[in-house]
């Protein structure tokens, strides 16, 4: 048997028509996935959201949202810019940090009190 390792779905929807700058950013993106699922194989999908916005006739302002899901929960993060690959590399530390970081003991509960509320 070959040990092939399945990695989760990774999609980027709204890609800018701009071939060597979309290319480059669906790399690094595919990238940062792999990397991301070898060191955390409980992700389900990682889904990045891009929009664009004409300020000039030549020039563009994205807004990058990242979505990664487990079984346990949904973490986001949205970083915004001009140059899409720069955002995609100042996002990487962010999903990094989400990997080496365990959950915190204090805010498992979602904000909910262990203790009885009495009135």
């Amino acid at each position: 048997m070959s040990s092939v390792s399945k990695s989760p779905p990774c999609y980027i929807v709204g890609l800018p028509e701009s071939e060597a700058e979309a290319s480059a950013a669906e790399q690094k993106f595919r990238r940062l996935s792999l990397e991301m699922t070898r060191a955390m194989p409980s992700i389900e999908e990682i889904r990045a959201v891009v929009k664009s916005k004409k300020i000039a006739k030549d020039r563009a302002r994205y807004e990058v949202s990242v979505e990664v899901y487990t079984p346990q929960r949904r973490h986001a993060f949205s970083e915004t810019g001009f140059n899409l690959v720069a955002i995609f590399e100042s996002m990487e530390p962010k999903l990094k940090r989400l990997i080496s970081s365990r959950p915190s003991k204090v805010t498992s509960s979602r904000g909910r009190t262990q203790r009885k509320i009495t009135r």
